[in-house]
């Protein structure tokens, strides 16, 4: 083949080649023009090189002033940047800020020109965040004072005639230069709605670094914790995840929401927030992080305190004490007692100290500040230690031990600050012949360990149990009144004959067999008879 009829093959088969393509270039190409389009409604001019803003930024820090429509747009655009060693930035200098916004104002009759630095002016605003730890005044100041001129100029970059995307944008969205900039997302967002959102940030170039975002997740937890009670507590799973998800917000919207928890008549225990708020600030009654928990209310730390105090009778009574199978009794009694617990400490022997069982492990990590070593021959043993009022109470782990009762006004025989051991009457030992007073686990024929020892706390040391009969109160002398009574009777099964109405005495129908329960009755102004009778008042 010669080479003039090469060249005819080949360029018949060019030919036949690209008719025979798909419009994939084309729309391509179609593509490209739209975004070329969008690139020059948006403003053509979002990115600025940094190296370029750092040579405006210096002369205009040694001149201070702008000389040109291109200095004006490029130090509007670096009014954030760091600069040298000493870091300086333009927003955070007395002089210099105020000698921008003077510098970009002569622009102002000039609308297309005046925008180019506004957009600047705008990007530093988002860039810069007024709340960060080494803000100094004068940053956050002149921070405030540029939301206001922005919010002031909005209007002035628009020229009446075919505006950015961004202008047209920054007009339906001025609650962005206002002191809640993200409120009004709030509800969208937590609905999954993220597309307004997402376009704005596109269309005004808000980086994933701004204070923007930070607010756009506070305004979620805002949102939740404004909604009614029921629909808070269907979101709070969501909150919580979006909490964990940003450090940055957690202390903040954390607060947010155990102080709407603690306004909630009712408040359902919720195990992901009170391990959350522990894992995150601590244990709510240690002075070591009182700073963490002044954030809330202190009705939310009492609810935290109190979900805390059964968590660790629960773990006690199960992980940590020789109960049978079936039986939890202790457990159930201290829990009726956890708004009477001041605080707890364990004493944990060597299995429980050393066990790297995740249950343990995470059991432990919420005792810190709490537990003293448990220093004796069997492993397995612990103690269990809460103080209520003037007294603190000592559980052991083996069932058979006897509960032990010391009163604070007295010496305790032992301390928290070096090992406890359970031999009696030894140096800081948990078992003391000066307690004052011991309970065994065991019924008897008068009636439970738990009649007994709750008649025992109420009547000698105004402990009460929460709902407990007697309605007796800390702090309060177990006064006798007709509301009083019945509860009492009801609760240790005794019958009241009430023959007032007709001139006759007032019956408790119960022998002398209890002595707890005879110095209830007497304190309260009733004398025994005989045994078929039982106690009376007169009316």
């Amino acid at each position: 083949m010669d080479t003039l009829n090469k060249l005819k093959s080949l360029l018949e088969v060019g030919g036949e080649r690209s008719l025979a393509r798909s419009w994939a270039t084309e729309e391509t190409i179609d593509s490209h023009i739209t975004h070329l389009e969008r690139y020059l409604r948006d403003g053509a001019g979002a990115y600025v090189p940094r190296d370029l803003q750092e040579e405006a930024v210096r002369r205009f820090w040694i001149s201070k002033r702008v000389d040109s429509l291109k200095d004006a747009r490029l130090v509007s655009f670096g009014i954030a940047l760091p600069i040298g060693p000493q870091r300086l930035r333009v927003i955070e200098d007395k002089e210099r800020f105020p000698a921008l916004v003077e510098g970009v104002d002569q622009y102002l009759p000039a609308p297309k020109q005046y925008r180019r630095c506004y957009q600047g002016l705008l990007s530093g605003y988002f860039a810069y965040d007024p709340d960060a730890n080494d803000v100094p005044p004068t940053g956050r100041q002149n921070w405030e004072t540029l939301r206001s001129y922005l919010r002031q100029r909005a209007s002035d970059v628009l020229d009446g005639g075919r505006n950015p995307q961004w202008t047209d944008s920054l007009q339906q969205h001025l609650t962005l230069l206002e002191e809640d900039p993200c409120m009004r997302y709030g509800d969208a967002l937590l609905a999954g709605e993220h597309a307004t959102v997402d376009e704005l940030r596109e269309v005004l170039n808000i980086p994933d670094s701004s204070w923007f975002m930070r607010k756009l997740y506070l305004a979620q937890t805002r949102a939740a914790v404004r909604k009614p009670d029921t629909e808070f507590l269907n979101l709070l799973y969501r909150v919580l995840d979006l909490l964990q998800q940003n450090q940055i917000i957690r202390d903040e919207g954390l607060a947010l929401v155990l102080n709407k928890f603690a306004k909630l008549k009712s408040p359902p225990l919720v195990i992901p927030l009170r391990d959350a708020a522990v894992n995150w600030w601590g244990n709510p009654w240690l002075q070591n992080n009182a700073m963490r928990w002044g954030r809330v209310v202190p009705e939310a730390r009492a609810v935290v305190s109190e979900w805390l105090k059964l968590e660790f009778i629960g773990a006690f009574f199960t992980l940590l004490a020789e109960e049978n199978t079936a039986d939890n009794r202790r457990l159930k009694f201290w829990a009726r007692y956890v708004d009477s617990i001041d605080d707890i400490h364990f004493a944990l022997g060597a299995e429980a100290r050393d066990n790297q069982s995740p249950d343990f492990q995470a059991l432990r990590k919420k005792m810190a500040g709490l537990v003293v070593p448990l220093q004796d021959n069997v492993k397995t043993n612990n103690a269990f230690i809460m103080r209520m009022g003037n007294f603190v109470i000592v559980e052991f782990s083996g069932y058979s031990n006897a509960c032990y009762v010391y009163d604070t006004a007295k010496t305790l025989p032992f301390r928290f600050d070096m090992p406890v051991v359970l031999p009696r009457d030894s140096k800081n030992s948990l078992k003391h012949s000066s307690c004052e007073f011991k309970l065994t686990h065991r019924d008897s024929t008068q009636g439970t360990w738990e009649d007994r020892f709750e008649v025992e706390l109420a009547t000698k040391y105004d402990i009460a149990a929460q709902a407990a009969s007697m309605n007796i109160q800390r702090g309060k002398k177990s006064d006798y009144s007709r509301e009083t009574l019945p509860e009492f009777a009801k609760r240790f099964a005794l019958r009241i004959d009430d023959q007032t109405s007709y001139g006759g005495n007032l019956w408790v129908r119960t022998d002398d067999s209890r002595p707890s329960i005879n110095e209830v009755l007497r304190r309260w102004g009733f004398k025994y008879k005989d045994a078929k009778k039982g106690w009376w008042k007169a009316r």
